[in-house]
Protein backbone atom coordinates (compact mmCIF):
# COMPACT_ATOMS: atom_id res chain seq x y z
CA UNK A 1 0.00 0.00 0.00
CA UNK A 2 2.49 2.43 1.06
CA UNK A 3 4.50 1.95 -2.47
CA UNK A 4 0.92 2.62 -4.29
CA UNK A 5 0.51 5.78 -2.53
CA UNK A 6 4.31 6.92 -3.36
CA UNK A 7 3.44 5.92 -7.28
CA UNK A 8 0.74 8.02 -6.97
CA UNK A 9 2.03 10.95 -5.39
CA UNK A 10 4.82 10.85 -8.03
CA UNK A 11 2.20 11.18 -10.56
CA UNK A 12 0.14 13.56 -9.25
CA UNK A 13 3.19 15.88 -8.86
CA UNK A 14 4.40 14.92 -12.72
CA UNK A 15 0.60 16.08 -13.76
CA UNK A 16 0.81 19.17 -11.62
CA UNK A 17 4.07 20.15 -13.07
CA UNK A 18 3.26 19.36 -16.78
CA UNK A 19 -0.26 21.17 -16.62
CA UNK A 20 1.20 24.27 -14.94
CA UNK A 21 1.95 27.32 -16.92
CA UNK A 22 5.64 28.18 -17.19
CA UNK A 23 7.37 31.78 -17.65
CA UNK A 24 10.60 32.37 -18.43
CA UNK A 25 12.76 34.23 -15.91
CA UNK A 26 13.68 38.04 -17.06
CA UNK A 27 15.82 40.84 -15.71
CA UNK A 28 14.94 44.54 -16.62
CA UNK A 29 17.42 46.97 -16.74
CA UNK A 30 17.30 51.22 -17.86
CA UNK A 31 19.75 53.13 -19.16
CA UNK A 32 19.38 56.74 -19.73
CA UNK A 33 17.82 56.54 -23.07
CA UNK A 34 16.30 52.78 -23.23
CA UNK A 35 14.96 49.54 -21.40
CA UNK A 36 16.58 46.33 -21.83
CA UNK A 37 15.00 43.29 -21.20
CA UNK A 38 16.87 39.97 -20.65
CA UNK A 39 15.31 36.66 -20.81
CA UNK A 40 16.78 33.55 -19.38
CA UNK A 41 15.88 31.47 -23.18
CA UNK A 42 17.85 27.97 -22.83
CA UNK A 43 16.55 24.98 -24.86
CA UNK A 44 14.13 27.31 -26.61
CA UNK A 45 15.25 28.34 -30.80
CA UNK A 46 14.67 31.77 -31.64
CA UNK A 47 12.29 31.09 -34.58
CA UNK A 48 9.80 29.80 -32.00
CA UNK A 49 9.64 32.68 -30.02
CA UNK A 50 7.05 35.80 -30.60
CA UNK A 51 7.61 38.79 -29.42
CA UNK A 52 5.36 42.32 -29.83
CA UNK A 53 5.80 45.01 -28.25
CA UNK A 54 3.61 48.32 -27.69
CA UNK A 55 4.45 51.91 -25.65
CA UNK A 56 3.53 50.15 -22.32
CA UNK A 57 4.82 46.61 -22.44
CA UNK A 58 6.07 43.62 -24.14
CA UNK A 59 4.55 39.91 -24.68
CA UNK A 60 6.58 37.05 -24.88
CA UNK A 61 5.02 33.61 -26.74
CA UNK A 62 6.09 30.36 -27.45
CA UNK A 63 6.93 26.94 -26.51
CA UNK A 64 9.70 24.55 -24.79
CA UNK A 65 9.72 21.57 -25.70
CA UNK A 66 11.61 18.84 -23.89
CA UNK A 67 14.94 17.66 -25.65
CA UNK A 68 14.38 13.88 -25.78
CA UNK A 69 11.01 11.69 -25.38
CA UNK A 70 11.76 8.73 -22.59
CA UNK A 71 9.65 6.52 -20.52
CA UNK A 72 10.59 6.25 -16.97
CA UNK A 73 9.67 4.35 -14.23
CA UNK A 74 10.64 7.01 -11.79
CA UNK A 75 11.09 10.57 -11.20
CA UNK A 76 13.58 11.52 -8.50
CA UNK A 77 14.08 15.19 -9.25
CA UNK A 78 11.69 17.80 -11.49
CA UNK A 79 12.54 21.03 -12.02
CA UNK A 80 12.80 22.39 -15.37
CA UNK A 81 9.52 23.67 -17.00
CA UNK A 82 8.58 22.97 -20.31
CA UNK A 83 5.61 23.76 -22.53
CA UNK A 84 3.78 26.68 -23.78
CA UNK A 85 4.24 30.20 -22.17
CA UNK A 86 3.09 33.81 -22.47
CA UNK A 87 3.87 36.29 -20.83
CA UNK A 88 3.10 39.57 -20.49
CA UNK A 89 5.35 41.74 -19.30
CA UNK A 90 4.17 45.69 -18.35
CA UNK A 91 7.14 48.01 -18.68
CA UNK A 92 7.96 51.33 -16.14
CA UNK A 93 8.09 53.85 -18.44
CA UNK A 94 6.95 54.28 -22.36
CA UNK A 95 8.69 53.13 -25.00
CA UNK A 96 8.81 53.67 -28.66
CA UNK A 97 7.95 49.96 -30.34
CA UNK A 98 9.23 51.01 -33.88
CA UNK A 99 12.77 51.14 -32.65
CA UNK A 100 13.01 47.63 -30.55
CA UNK A 101 15.77 45.15 -31.49
CA UNK A 102 16.32 42.44 -30.39
CA UNK A 103 19.44 39.53 -30.19
CA UNK A 104 19.58 36.20 -28.84
CA UNK A 105 23.07 34.56 -27.82
CA UNK A 106 23.76 31.66 -25.56
CA UNK A 107 20.13 30.66 -24.51
CA UNK A 108 19.68 34.47 -23.15
CA UNK A 109 17.53 36.85 -25.55
CA UNK A 110 18.61 40.26 -25.16
CA UNK A 111 15.56 43.02 -25.90
CA UNK A 112 16.13 46.50 -26.21
CA UNK A 113 13.74 49.33 -26.54
CA UNK A 114 14.14 52.76 -26.60
CA UNK A 115 12.39 55.08 -24.09
CA UNK A 116 9.68 57.35 -25.80
CA UNK A 117 10.46 60.78 -26.36
CA UNK A 118 8.44 63.09 -23.96
CA UNK A 119 7.36 66.05 -26.23
CA UNK A 120 8.88 69.70 -24.96
CA UNK A 121 5.05 70.79 -24.14
CA UNK A 122 4.08 67.88 -22.45
CA UNK A 123 5.33 69.05 -18.93
CA UNK A 124 5.34 64.91 -17.75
Amino acid sequence: MKMVRRSLYRYELLHIHTTLRWRPSLDIYETGDELILLVEMAGIKPEDVEINVSRDRVQLRGERCRPFEHEFTRIHQMEIDFGLYHQIIPLPERVEPRGASSNYREGFLLIRLPKEMKSAGSGS
